[in-house]
């Protein structure tokens, strides 16, 4: 299973008795495959990457944003993405499950506010669980005022733990590596399912109906940028 962030990517796998690949959500990772007349099949990100006649090939198509290639190697044949998702969705009782673990908020009961039993002021207490003004502003303050989840770019620029010259928290001395790549220029036709290029350029032409019904006479038209 792939989250939505964990693309672009086009996956390729293998235990021995099964070979598949799957597409992220997005389907920005191009994924084609052919199966010929004797049962071979070929998938590369580009087609004709193998000299197959024609002829030969009985099915050709392309791996969709979110769907799976899996070939059965011990049933010899491919199953389908429908046939994949309705057995893992069915494999367990799921919906029992999330209904006999799940805690709705709404449901529990009322909790009656008590006043604080501390004498430390509030920014004393900030401080020293790490908040900072940027937490107050871009995060808690949308959370309070929304009810949402802020939203914000990725990444950061402060300087790590080890060479600040600030107290930090202990968990700020710990940090995980991820991999960022550069993705490649989005193609406009093969990817349209996930972008356009419509633009609006220039004027926008509005029209005043009003006066000129009063008056009689024809809309008059005003463009304006």
């Amino acid at each position: 299973m792939m989250e939505p962030w964990d693309g672009p990517a086009a996956m390729c796998f293998s235990d021995g008795l099964h070979i598949g690949a799957t597409l992220d959500r997005n389907g920005l990772r191009p994924a084609r495959y052919l199966v010929t007349e004797d049962d071979e099949v070929v998938m590369s990100s580009e087609a004709g990457v193998l000299p197959i006649p024609a002829s030969k090939i009985k099915q050709k198509w392309r791996l969709q944003p979110g769907k799976m290639l899996l070939i059965d190697l011990k049933q010899g044949r491919i199953v389908s993405d429908e046939e994949i998702k309705r057995d893992l969705s069915t494999a367990h009782p799921y919906k029992q499950w999330l209904g006999r673990t799940q805690i709705v908020l709404e449901d529990l009961p009322a909790v009656s506010y008590e006043d604080k039993k501390s004498d430390i002021p509030l920014l004393d207490r900030q401080q020293a669980f790490g908040y900072t003004q940027e937490d107050l502003k871009l995060l808690l303050t949308p959370m309070a005022t929304t009810g949402q989840e802020a939203v914000g770019s990725m990444g950061t620029d402060t300087p790590i733990s080890a060479l600040s010259n600030k107290s930090k928290l202990l968990y700020t001395y710990f940090k995980q590596n991820f991999a960022q790549v550069t993705n490649p220029p989005i193609d406009s036709i093969r990817e349209e399912l996930v972008m356009s290029l419509v633009s609006f350029i220039g004027p926008r032409r509005t029209c005043s109906t009003s006066r000129a019904a009063a008056s009689g006479s024809a809309s008059k038209c005003a463009s304006r940028s």
